[in-house]
Formats: structure tokens, C-alpha cells, sequence
């Protein structure tokens, strides 16, 4: 059961202690478990009896002195130069020398492993779906209109991505709006699947190949991403991976 999952959370969620993805998870479930907001409530008071009961003893002056007074000393030995047992002249002629330098050399320049760009995408997109749920700024433009959402978000950004009302096939048409996705402009086209959100970011690509559909989860959200025509698309929601893989279909036989 949800709740079992969630009943463990409940004291780091009092003392503040949970991230703010957990934080949102957790506001999501006890609107909707009755039984963990009682919970909830109970350690509220119990905490708030215990604060204002609780008896506070100071302690006496100069006691964390004489703790440390009587902590051992570690003395503190200068680096000593350390001898490389290998050598790296002779052994250029095996072209050892010269992979360790360009890996050196690399490391120097980018300042280390870079994380996959695709995997910075992800979490853009990731965030700007929940930051929708969570700051109540889903639509700019609010209405299930396509004529209406297409051109709006055509005139605001540098692509002009599918937009279509599949009200019919179980997810309606909600609005647009325009978002920022790894640091650049995005639309965000927004449907709904019964009670679940999903947000269809949009961007242009235009030196890039057309990409079949590719389907990743994170977080307990569901992805599925593809680019044809010049444009990426990703569409995030939590509905079930086959929900918005059928949501997805229709988005690409669409354009």
C-alpha cells in the first residue's frame, strides 16, 4: 500500500529533512491518504507538547574547553614529494606516453568527466514538469482549442510543433505555454489523461536526424522521446509507459 511506504517519511518530512521532489511526493499523498495526514498531525502535537515542556539544562561555562584540552593532539607532517616509479620517457616509443598525456591533456581542458547530454535533457525536462505541477503555472495559454494553441506558440518561439486535440482517444487538448529547457525556449504542450497530467516539450533540432521513439523512466515519471522533422520531442507524465507510448503515437501520425 501507498501509505505503508510513506508512513516511514512522515518524521523527516516534520523535521524538514526530505528534498523537495520527496516534499512534492509527499504533499500529493496526503491529500489523498487520510490516514497518513492524521499521522501526520499526531507527531505535529506530540512535537509541539514536547517543545514546550521540555526542560533545557546550559552547560556549565568552559566545558567545551576543557573537552578539547583533552582531545589527542595529531600532528600535522608536511607532504613529502612522492617518486613516480614509472617513467614516461621511456616509454614513448610504445605510445603509452602519448594516450596518458592526451587523457591528461583532455581532463585539463574539460575539467573532467562530462555528464552525457542526454542525460542533462533529461533532467531539464524532468524539472520543468514538475515546477508546472508544482508552481500552478501549467497553461499560458489556456484552452483546448488547437488553432488556438498552435499559432500563439508559433509566434513566440522558433518552432511550430504538433498540436492536436485527441479528446476522442482519451487525452484532451489543456494549452501551451513556453518553457526553458537545458537553457533554451521550449514549447510545452499540455494534455490530461484522466487525472494525470502530460507535458509534450517541443524544440528545434534542425541539424539533427530524425530518432525513433525512446522510452526512459526517472523519479517515478515516465519519458518518451523522439525527434523527426527538425524538432525533439519529449513527452513526461506519470500515467502508465503504455498510456503515453499510445499518447506519443498519436502525437507523431498526427504531423
Amino acid at each position: 500500500m501507498e501509505s505503508d511506504r510513506y508512513a516511514p517519511l512522515l518524521s523527516a518530512a516534520l523535521d524538514g529533512e526530505l528534498g523537495w521532489f520527496r516534499r512534492w511526493r509527499m504533499a500529493r499523498h496526503l491529500a489523498d491518504c487520510p490516514s497518513c495526514a492524521a499521522k501526520l498531525e499526531e507527531l505535529q502535537t506530540m512535537q509541539g507538547a514536547i517543545r514546550a515542556t521540555l526542560t533545557r539544562h546550559r552547560a556549565p561555562p568552559g566545558l567545551a574547553q576543557r573537552i578539547g584540552n583533552m582531545l589527542p593532539r595529531e600532528s600535522v607532517v608536511p607532504p613529502s614529494p612522492v617518486r613516480s616509479r614509472w617513467r614516461l620517457a621511456p616509454l614513448a616509443g610504445t605510445g603509452f606516453a602519448g594516450a596518458l598525456a592526451g587523457v591528461v591533456l583532455t581532463l585539463l581542458v574539460l575539467g573532467g568527466p562530462a555528464q552525457p547530454m542526454g542525460a542533462a535533457v533529461t533532467e531539464a525536462v524532468l524539472d520543468s514538469h514538475i515546477r508546472s505541477l508544482m508552481a500552478d503555472h501549467l497553461t499560458d495559454v489556456l484552452t483546448s482549442d488547437q488553432h488556438t494553441v498552435k499559432p500563439w506558440l508559433s509566434a513566440r518561439l522558433d518552432v511550430s510543433p504538433n498540436v492536436s486535440d485527441f479528446a476522442a482517444e482519451g487525452y484532451p487538448l489543456v494549452g501551451g505555454r513556453v518553457d526553458y529547457i537545458d537553457g533554451h525556449p521550449a514549447a510545452a504542450v499540455v494534455y490530461r489523461r484522466a487525472k494525470h497530467v502530460i507535458n509534450l516539450f517541443a524544440w528545434a533540432a534542425p541539424d539533427a536526424s530524425d530518432a525513433s521513439f525512446r522510452r526512459e523512466t526517472r523519479q517515478g515519471f515516465h519519458l518518451i522521446s523522439w525527434r523527426h522533422g527538425g524538432i525533439e520531442y519529449v513527452a513526461v507524465s506519470d500515467v502508465e509507459m503504455e498510456q503515453l507510448a499510445a499518447f506519443t503515437r498519436l502525437v507523431a501520425g498526427a504531423g
